[in-house]
């Protein structure tokens, strides 16, 4: 089984201090001090499992053998900047198991020991984990290296996994949320955020807020306002140097923001620390959740066809979360109630055995959701992938007959997914972020199918826009029936969508030549040219 490489984390404790203060939550791009050896193929690696903390996260992993054990050693070295005050440690993380598939066993141990000899010599914290054939999933573990360890020197913490030799053992483990704390003796001292700069502006609601890490900080204390020392749009705390808006709560669009981040802990706050301000731009996957961020890789979807929509689009791997997401709201399919419609999902994959799978959301009572009954497909789908090899679905999809008429969002997610028999998160939720693969939103026009009768009441062959070209008020000769009006340029990019009238004021369009769709009560289009001089 191929295995997904990638090691992110954030430990605080990489400035000179007087005690050893380390939270690594395994969410950023390098994970200091930490080393992962042994796993699956017996050489350093890790492996992409479920989450503890809100995020993807990554840890140790082991695969018991029938014929030998398979050990797995997790390491923390204090760096040599890192003066150790003597004082106790307090340690915790959490744990998950799951069978490789199930036909698999779990069996086994975890063990926590430390060193302070450089590895010489290690001395157990607490009794070994034993690991049974129930899957554990965030399970903790704490423990405590006391005062009387004196530890100032060479420091290591192990958490080794040791898998059970005989029987059908194929298991993972995963460690997350690994916290090392000594006593401390002082409060810590302010930190600068780095990230975004104060002042910036078209800042993403989905920035990533980062700061430096300050030794001595158990926690950080982050507040977001739309007024100076304001907390409105959020207040909590995080173990990492950085806070990411969630697709649920993103920051709000074209809006100035007021940020804090407060090193903390067990004997209180910094004082005087910094406030930045800047402001973000617009949010294109409005109202829906989003824009979905790609934390491990954006594995693009490349091309989509569905009823009378095609949309191609690049197929180049990127290592960008911000490209997790593309916007084709512009692309518009229309279907008809009832009705059964073919979709083709192309996208690239990666890996010779790593499986993909694609689903599809889309919000037929158009009330800004994904999350109602019948509007997702394929979720429990689960297809094979191949290097180099372009990966493509064909399935079909049933447009429900009380579906709400008119334009509403699809949403098409992408990812990866190792098990045959479960599906990830990432897939199943459509407002989650994706790990590695990409998601893409589209429009929805859904109709009915009228009868002869109905046909010839509602021709609207007569219907005309003028004056034509027209300067800055446009009129419509019969509004009778019309829901509503959009206005597109002509690559087909919605402007604006407006109440029916019979007269539309479009002064704030540049000159140029644009589409007017009606959007009948009936379900029909109706759409006309007009060029604004």
């Amino acid at each position: 089984m191929k295995k997904i490489l990638f090691l992110s984390s954030m430990a605080l404790a990489t400035m000179s201090s007087a005690q050893i203060l380390v939270t690594e939550s395994f969410e950023n791009a390098t994970s200091p001090g930490f080393v992962i050896s042994g796993g699956y193929t017996g050489t350093a690696a890790t492996y992409i499992g479920s989450t503890c903390d809100g995020n993807t996260f990554i840890g140790a992993e082991v695969y018991g053998l029938s014929t030998a054990t398979r050990t797995v050693n997790l390491i923390y070295t204090k760096p040599a900047s890192i003066t150790a005050n003597g004082k106790k440690i307090d340690i915790s993380f959490a744990y998950t198991t799951q069978p490789y598939d199930a036909s698999s066993s779990i069996g086994g141990t975890i063990t926590v020991a430390y060193s302070t000899d450089g590895g010489v010599n290690y001395t157990t914290v607490g009794s070994p984990i034993t690991l049974t054939s129930a899957a554990q999933t965030c399970a903790p573990f704490t423990g405590t290296i006391p005062e009387s360890a004196n530890v100032n020197g060479n420091f290591m913490l192990r958490i080794q996994t040791l898998g059970t030799t005989g029987g059908t053992y194929d298991f993972f483990s995963f460690i997350d949320n690994v916290k090392i704390k000594q006593e401390v003796t002082a409060t810590p001292a302010c930190t600068t955020i780095s990230s975004p700069v104060s002042g910036a502006t078209g800042v993403s609601v989905r920035q990533q807020i980062t700061w430096a890490p300050i030794a001595g900080a158990e926690a950080y204390k982050v507040k977001i306002g739309t007024t100076s020392g304001g907390s409105n749009i959020f207040s909590g705390s995080t173990y990492d140097a950085f806070y990411t808006p969630t697709a649920s709560a993103p920051l709000p669009p074209n809006t100035t923001l007021y940020v804090t981040a407060t090193p903390t802990n067990a004997l209180g706050d910094a004082t005087g620390c910094q406030e930045i301000s800047f402001t973000t731009g617009a949010n294109p996957i409005t109202p829906y959740c989003g824009p979905l961020l790609a934390r491990l890789g954006t594995y693009p979807i490349s091309n989509v066809v569905f009823s009378d929509m095609t949309n191609a689009s690049s197929a180049t791997v990127t290592t960008n979360p911000m490209d997790g997401q593309e916007n084709y709201t512009n692309k518009i399919a229309n279907v008809t109630r009832g009705t059964s419609y073919p979709i083709a999902l192309t996208a690239t994959s990666v890996g010779t055995t790593n499986r993909f799978g694609f689903t599809v959301f889309i919000d037929w009572n158009q009330n800004g959701s994904f999350a109602d009954p019948g509007e997702s497909y394929f979720v429990t789908s689960d297809f094979a992938g191949g290097t180099g090899t372009p990966l493509t679905v064909n399935k079909n999809i049933t447009v429900p007959a009380t579906a709400a008429l008119g334009n509403t969002r699809m949403r098409i997610k992408y990812n990866f997914n190792s098990s045959t028999t479960s599906v990830r998160t990432e897939l199943s939720d459509p407002c989650s972020d994706i790990s590695q693969g990409q998601a893409e939103d589209y429009t929805i026009n859904v109709g009915t199918v009228l009868g002869t009768s109905d046909v010839n009441m509602n021709k609207k062959a007569d219907i005309s826009v003028y004056p034509n070209p027209f300067k800055d008020i446009l009129k419509i000769s019969d509004t009778k029936g019309v829901k509503s009006i959009v206005i597109s340029d002509v690559s087909g990019r919605q402007l604006k969508t407006l109440k029916a009238s019979n007269e539309l004021n479009l002064s704030d369009l540049n000159s140029g030549l644009y589409l007017i769709s009606l959007q009948m009560e009936d379900g029909t289009v109706k759409t006309l040219k007009a060029a604004k001089k």
